[in-house]
């Protein structure tokens, strides 16, 4: 664990061996099967797959009906192979002809139903020629998605290569700090990440990029171009570059380094600090500690926080912790409930106040989801902040991650978050106090209120005093009243501004009353 992240109160610490992801995961490498002459690499992937779901999954299921449905998902690449069942008995079909017969295994016996299945897959790709020019690693998916129809929607399978990429973004990866973008077949850099190499060797947005190591870019994928720059920490990277008109071509030659993508972007307008947080992986706890660094030294000068999480659909389950545990100076942050005794745990703040009580305003929107949900309720039930936007996504479960023998990664939910107040956020979210969405109140920003007339600070508690009634007044219909929506609204910003800036207003929010909104 990186030592910048702070350590929790919780029970049972030494049950919290893992990270969560994404959108709240929890990075876990469990053991392949011991025994690779057993069967194959797919077989391999098979049984630490069904192994997990039952030993780990959320909910108890049958690993029967997981395979099976898994096979008859086969169907799908050859609508000629049909998997049938009589009793006791398994058959596989191709064009009306028994290829097999099987025995059941017990329902949870999951090491004889990845037999069974590896060997089904192999027996239909040996008679089906569609099957056979099916990418392998398409069949696994295609089986997977099959067979994972009855759990929930954030239970998922990812190939080899996609699992490269989520690592990537939550865990970093070597490069040189740069993004790209292309245009017409050429390779430009966008934008450039501070203090890594890219950065330090002076490269400037609008660079063209046209050689790798001697290797020319143009008309290559973006994909492709991506595997070239990236490679091990401390391996050299040679780039050719050509900048504006100038000639004749830059070359740049810069050693990799460990790259975390950046997801906390501050600033400073008019004693308020804006904090832009836009996922959560394993660098994202340590950039907001150097925001609020810089900022406890203006402790004076600064009169409230916006933390816009819009946007944001989650990432590591101790960042959101480790961030939540910012802003509280003790208490709960969140707990997790699940079927099995590790995946029952209590989070609680430790560090004390980093911001030292300096009022916070977050904004969510239908796409914060997750870790961000997190964050938002544990500061919102603790009476430390208030939220303004639209509801949140409401994810409120946590996946736990698992290492694949063919270098893949199953995702799988096995446990429930629940906020300080006792509330399942699954399906329900984060509800804003004062909304932004919906009918009611109108939606119209500040600015539209000046063009007619009306004075910002006259409009300002109407609209507050609306929203703050409907939520309060209707719980049970908050997020019908306040439904998700995936605008990042300028009005959002307006309001968190206005709230910081009023005091009374903002500590009534914060209560849920709007008595002193009215009396303005």
């Amino acid at each position: 664990m990186d030592k910048l992240i702070p350590r929790m109160a919780m029970r049972n610490p030494e049950k919290i061996g893992v990270f969560a992801f994404l959108g709240l995961l929890i990075c876990a490498c469990s053991t392949p099967p011991s025994d690779p002459t057993r069967g194959s690499i797919q077989r391999g992937v098979i049984e630490t797959v069904l192994e997990n779901i039952h030993k780990r999954y959320a909910t108890a299921l049958p690993i029967s009906e997981i395979s099976i449905a898994g096979l008859k998902g086969l169907s799908g690449t050859d609508d000629l192979l049909l998997i049938k069942e009589e009793k006791d008995i398994i058959m596989l079909f191709y064009k009306d002809r028994v290829l097999q017969r099987w025995q059941k295994p017990q329902t949870n016996d999951y090491k004889l139903w990845a037999h069974l299945t590896s060997d089904a897959l192999t027996l239909a790709q040996a008679e089906s020629h569609k099957v056979r020019d099916t990418n392998e690693e398409h069949i696994l998916k295609r089986f997977f998605e099959a067979g994972f129809e009855n759990l929930d929607r954030y239970t998922r399978y990812h190939g080899p290569d996609q699992t490269r990429n989520t690592r990537a973004r939550r865990e970093g990866f070597g490069g040189l700090g740069i993004t790209i973008h292309q245009k017409q077949g050429e390779t430009f850099v966008s934008e450039i990440y501070e203090g890594t190499p890219a950065f330090k060797q002076g490269l400037m947005a609008g660079d063209r990029i046209t050689h790798v190591g001697g290797e020319l870019l143009t008309g290559l994928p973006q994909k492709a171009v991506i595997r070239k720059l990236r490679g091990p920490v401390h391996s050299r990277a040679k780039l050719t570059i050509i900048r504006g008109t100038r000639l004749p071509p830059l070359e740049v030659t810069m050693i990799r380094a460990h790259i975390i993508i950046p997801t906390v972007k501050s600033t400073l307008e008019g004693r308020i600090l804006n904090i832009k947080v836009s996922g959560f992986n394993q660098g994202t706890s340590r950039s907001l500690g150097k925001v609020l660094s810089g900022s406890e030294r203006n402790t004076e000068t600064i009169k409230g926080i916006i933390l816009d999480l819009r946007g944001n659909p989650g990432g590591l389950l101790e960042q959101a912790i480790a961030i939540a545990d910012y802003f509280l100076n003790d208490g709960r942050i969140i707990s997790t409930e699940g079927r099995t005794k590790h995946a029952n745990q209590i989070f609680d703040a430790s560090l004390g106040d980093r911001a030292h009580g300096v009022p916070i305003v977050i904004l969510v929107n239908g796409l914060s989801a997750s870790a961000s949900e997190i964050v938002a309720a544990a500061l919102r039930d603790r009476g430390r902040a208030v939220i303004v936007g639209s509801s949140s996504y409401g994810k409120g479960s946590v996946q736990t991650i698992i290492r694949l023998p063919n270098q893949g990664e199953l995702t799988l939910t096995w446990a429930h978050m629940i906020a300080p107040s006792g509330l399942n956020l699954e399906g329900y979210g984060v509800i804003p106090k004062v909304c932004t969405s919906g009918q009611k109140p109108h939606r119209g920003t500040m600015m539209s209120a000046s063009r007619n007339g009306v004075n910002h600070n006259d409009y300002m508690p109407k609209f507050l005093l609306g929203s703050l009634y409907a939520v309060s007044t209707y719980p049970a219909m908050a997020r019908k009243y306040c439904p998700p929506s995936n605008l990042e609204r300028l009005e959002d910003i307006e309001i968190a501004r206005y709230l910081l800036n009023h005091k009374k207003i903002y500590f009534q929010a914060l209560n849920n009353g709007a008595s002193a909104i009215a009396e303005r």
